[in-house]
């Protein structure tokens, strides 16, 4: 009996701390795949900025609103229909309609099903098509099946001969992991565009700096200037280079780009230490 309360309080920390342990991998998870997009897109890789789990998890956060209300409203909408749809068996008076519905859905999860599987097996079509195509079909085929078969079969008065629990439990898991494949597609596009609007505006949103190094850089990018400052024998700074704009600053390093071609000419990084003089230039 002595054991009784501190069993309560292990059980009550489980129910709290698993789902925020959950929701906290799935945070990073998606925000390392979204953050990895954005900054593969103007050439970086994510693991040479050294960023925190904190920005990691808030870029997550923003890639999972989208998601997160399409399931929330996706969770509802198959609540309402299966609560109508029982509703409607109970009055026996749909017969004609629901058996339509169970024709229309069981077709309808096979072409799903035969879409996502040509997606996983042609590669080329997943990656041409819009984020969470084939996941959704892969993921979401096989339960209309089912709702359809089961709908048939409870119009004609067979609803006790339903699918059993493992059944049930497999076409739910395989719903899940077509929601996280497709949440894991929508973060890497997600990521992907907001880079493109960052590499559009580069000029406009990112602020201006002009860099004095010791040495020349030794590179050559579309809309970079560097020029010899005057008296640079007597010097420390003897280079100064212009028209270079701040992507992002993440493990003391400051990551430039020029606003020509979006950004996409090259991406410079440099220390951000007293071995190079920043000044940033208001827009």
């Amino acid at each position: 009996m002595s054991d009784q309360p501190w069993l309560q309080r292990l059980s009550q920390f489980a129910s709290i701390a698993a789902p925020s342990s959950v929701a906290a991998a799935l945070l990073f998870y998606f925000g390392y795949v979204a953050t990895y997009a954005r900054y593969l897109y103007f050439g970086v890789d994510l693991t040479a900025l050294d960023l925190s789990t904190t920005d990691v998890v808030l870029h997550g956060a923003e890639a999972l609103y989208a998601p997160l209300v399409g399931l929330v409203v996706l969770v509802l909408a198959v609540h309402l229909v299966v609560r109508g749809l029982r509703r409607a068996l109970a009055r026996g008076d749909w017969a004609r309609t629901l058996r339509a519905v169970a024709v229309v859905l069981v077709p309808l999860g096979v072409l799903l099903f035969a879409r996502g599987v040509v997606g996983v097996l042609w590669p080329a079509v997943s990656q041409d098509e819009f984020p969470g195509v084939t996941p959704i079909a892969l993921g979401f085929g096989l339960p209309l099946v089912a709702i359809g078969v089961w709908l048939w079969r409870a119009v004609h008065g067979r609803e006790d001969r339903g699918p059993g629990r493992v059944v049930v439990a497999c076409l739910v898991l395989i719903a899940l992991l077509g929601v996280f494949w497709a949440t894991n597609s929508f973060a890497a596009a997600y990521g992907r565009g907001i880079a493109e609007t960052v590499g559009a505006r580069i000029a406009e949103e990112r602020p201006a700096v002009v860099v004095d190094t010791e040495e020349p850089l030794q590179l050559s990018l579309p809309g970079m200037q560097e020029r010899l400052l005057p008296g640079a024998d007597d010097r420390k700074f003897r280079y100064r280079y212009r028209g270079l704009h701040v992507l992002t600053e993440a493990g003391g390093k400051l990551l430039l780009v020029t606003a020509e071609r979006n950004g996409r000419s090259g991406t410079i990084v440099v220390p951000y230490d007293g071995s190079v003089r920043i000044l940033f230039v208001p827009g």
